[in-house]
């Protein structure tokens, strides 16, 4: 299978909505809580895109496509922002009802990482599950990386496979915390990870 990385400002709709597909499925915790559903991930994402200098922003976006279809994509920032109502809007805009608990992972997640994160980092690294194990997250994180001093990013502290991907490419932890967790759920361990071109 060949696979080809592409910016995000040349996915069409339906890749976009790919994507939010993937993202979705990315975390336990943020996308179903923002999203409620991966249907919904698939229609509002692409919505999520149009807001200028957004963390979504297709500049922030690069994916692996194959045969056409995303398999993959790495979410990945610098200065990026983020405005309270954002998620609203784009549910809005695509003539869906706002899941009852979004706010919490606007206010809670995003909004947080918009404010908090300086210099390059990344968002997120998804692969969709039947592309998983086939180097594409890895291609991804390289292409990435390649013109890139230092990086940083958080990780699930249980995501053994992607804790070693990040390690084997570079990353080194920095500390374990709580990361976001959806309401009435038990708080997640999360490590910093962070790369510096040698």
């Amino acid at each position: 299978m060949k696979t080809q990385i592409i910016d995000g400002a040349f996915l069409d709709k339906e890749q976009l909505a790919e994507t939010g597909r993937i993202l979705y499925l990315t975390d336990p915790e943020i996308y179903p809580t923002a999203f409620g559903s991966e249907q919904n991930a698939g229609k509002v994402f692409p919505c999520l895109t149009e807001e200028e200098n957004g963390l979504f922003s297709p500049r922030n976006i690069f994916a692996a496509v194959a045969d056409g279809k995303v398999c993959g994509a790495i979410v990945a920032c610098n200065g990026a922002q983020w405005k309270k109502g954002t998620l609203e809007r784009a549910f809005v805009k695509a003539g869906l009802p706002v899941p009852e608990r979004a706010s919490d992972a606007e206010e809670n997640y995003f909004v947080y990482e918009a404010e908090h994160e300086t210099g390059d980092y990344v968002l997120c690294l998804c692969v969709a599950p039947e592309f998983r194990n086939k180097g594409i997250a890895r291609k991804l994180l390289r292409s990435y990386l390649a013109d890139k001093e230092r990086v940083t990013l958080e990780c699930l502290a249980d995501n053994a496979a992607a804790l070693a991907l990040y390690r084997s490419e570079g990353f080194k932890d920095v500390k374990e915390y709580y990361g976001y967790s959806a309401p009435g759920t038990p708080p997640v361990k999360v490590v910093r990870l962070v790369y510096a071109k040698q």
